[in-house]
């Protein structure tokens, strides 16, 4: 019933958020505006993106290999592929990388290392999307003025900042660590004991998963290789916003993309809508309009976009359905050599 409601609530949102666009902006233009598509400029950003998405499975599968997980590259690009197509009807991108955490973990039967790389995977890719902005925002101080943009930001710094401070800093972990394990929590009555022993549970599978992320540490070249492929990957992005917005015959400073679109990724990303619907479009709109883009190119720019993902999220379910006869008997391979 929660999972119910709690989807139910994403659609609602999803389509607010497209009902109230429908009402200030004028769809028609935006149609017109896409009519008149510079086919060579989106072609090449159509180049970029397949790129783009090759080496964000390369920067996986580079972790795969630090923890010494022993998988055929195309079982993995099949993970991956799966990921791509399920991110395309889950809020955010918790379906794609769950589905890449079982499927790949029922296969090697290692599930902590698998959901392990799944998440540093993610961050590192958060990590690059804030260095990319900030490195922009210092370079472009002067075509942006608005506080928002460095609100949001500086907001996005602080969090990562957190959360690596969590994962990789023994004693900020172990001090973290001490007060969820307060011994002064195990009594109560029963209903509220039930809900300390979920807690004790879900905070004794985070130390697992724990100790699988900070195996990292030990391979800092490892780290260090993946976050300059976040950085090219996030600057890779920007570049295809940039020419996406070419495609609709606008001319704009590719520093405005570099600020906007980590800005605008992060935004889509917060799991209250469909796979960013409307949440994008709203985004897009609102940050694009501070570039004197006319909200029907700016709300063109993120109907191409979210056209994109489409495309290849289908591309990527049609690869992951047809091997999954091929995956089966693997598995079952695997079960027999297990025995």
């Amino acid at each position: 019933m929660k999972k119910t409601i709690s989807t139910s609530l994403r659609i609602f949102i999803s389509l607010a958020l497209i009902f109230v666009l429908f009402r200030k902006i004028d769809f028609k233009g935006t149609f017109k505006v896409i009519g008149n598509l510079n086919l060579f400029y989106f072609a090449l950003a159509l180049v970029i993106f397949f790129i783009l998405t090759v080496l964000v499975f390369y920067r996986w599968k580079m972790l795969l290999d630090a923890h010494k997980v022993e998988v055929p590259l195309i079982r993995a690009l099949n993970s991956f592929s799966g990921g791509l197509f399920l991110n395309l009807f889950t809020p955010s991108t918790i379906g794609g990388d769950l589905s890449r955490s079982i499927d790949l973990g029922a296969h090697t039967k290692r599930y902590g290392v698998i959901a392990a790389t799944v998440l540093l995977d993610r961050l590192s890719g958060f990590a690059g999307l804030v260095t990319v902005a900030i490195i922009s925002l210092i370079f472009g101080h002067q075509l942006i003025s608005d506080f928002s943009v460095y609100a949001t930001v500086f907001l996005m710094a602080l969090l990562l900042s957190g959360v690596f401070l969590v994962l990789f800093n023994r004693k900020i972990y172990d001090r973290l660590n001490r007060s969820v394990s307060n011994p002064s929590t195990s009594s109560g009555i029963n209903p509220e004991q039930g809900r300390r022993a979920k807690r004790g549970k879900f905070w004794e599978n985070f130390k697992k998963l724990h100790s699988e992320i900070y195996f990292f540490r030990q391979h800092r070249g490892v780290l260090g290789a993946n976050f300059l492929y976040s950085i090219v990957i996030q600057t890779g992005a920007s570049v295809f916003s940039y020419f996406v917005l070419r495609s609709l015959n606008t001319k704009i400073s590719l520093l405005y993309p570099l600020v906007f679109n980590p800005v605008i990724t992060v935004i889509t990303t917060i799991p209250i809508s469909i796979s960013g619907l409307g949440l994008r479009d709203a985004a897009t709109v609102f940050f694009y309009k501070k570039a004197d883009v006319s909200e029907s190119i700016a709300l063109a720019l993120s109907i191409l976009n979210f056209t994109t993902i489409l495309i290849f999220g289908l591309i990527g379910g049609i690869l992951y359905v047809s091997t999954l006869r091929y995956r089966r008997l693997q598995s079952n391979q695997t079960d027999s050599r297990a025995q």
